[in-house]
């Protein structure tokens, strides 16, 4: 599969939702080339100047004229990706040969997971602004519930590349538990 790429230190995983401002004429052309095809564009990050290995595939649900004048536009997680390779058009925009990768599978929570659900719970309801992009927060699912603390969390490119690489949920809970439940005991 073949995506425009809008590099970004933006961590948006499956399921997480964003809003972005458009600027520069080649994004103003991802936008078009995503809403023409159906297929979305891949996000991904940068470390210094090189993208990173894996992204996620965005589609565009939303987009609005700004104040400013600019064009917002309002995109939500669907699959992730590595790239094989990439390549920049003269206009400057990025393009790239992917190959999507399974998401993780919803999982229920458990009851020795609920401290993290409630955390994220908890931060949901202190930063409604960021709340209003889940109206219906799944909770119980601790595949989403990871991958909304990964997307806030301020972790390192390469720690979050390295959760993006994984085939399921497990090391982000893990790491999850270490530090909610370190802060915890804290309190």
């Amino acid at each position: 599969m073949q995506l425009p790429l809008f590099p970004l230190q933006l961590y948006l995983l499956p399921g997480g939702i964003s809003k972005l401002r458009i600027f520069e004429p080649r994004y103003t052309r991802l936008v078009k080339l995503a809403m023409a095809s159906g297929d979305g564009f891949g996000l991904c990050m940068k470390n210094g100047e090189t993208l990173c290995h894996f992204g996620t595939r965005a589609i565009i649900t939303d987009f609005e004229r700004l104040p400013d004048g600019l064009l917002g536009v309002t995109v939500k997680g669907v699959e992730k990706f590595v790239i094989n390779e990439h390549w920049q058009e003269d206009d400057g925009l990025r393009f790239g040969d992917i190959n999507l990768m399974k998401n993780w599978s919803p999982t229920l929570m458990k009851f020795a997971d609920r401290d993290i659900a409630n955390s994220l719970r908890a931060l949901f309801e202190e930063y409604p602004e960021h709340a209003t992009n889940y109206p219906i927060p799944d909770y119980e699912d601790m595949t989403w519930v990871c991958q909304r603390w990964l997307e806030i969390l301020p972790l390192e490119t390469n720690q979050k590349q390295w959760f993006m690489s994984r085939s399921d949920h497990r090391a982000a809970l893990s790491f999850l538990h270490n530090i909610i439940d370190e802060q915890l005991k804290k309190e």
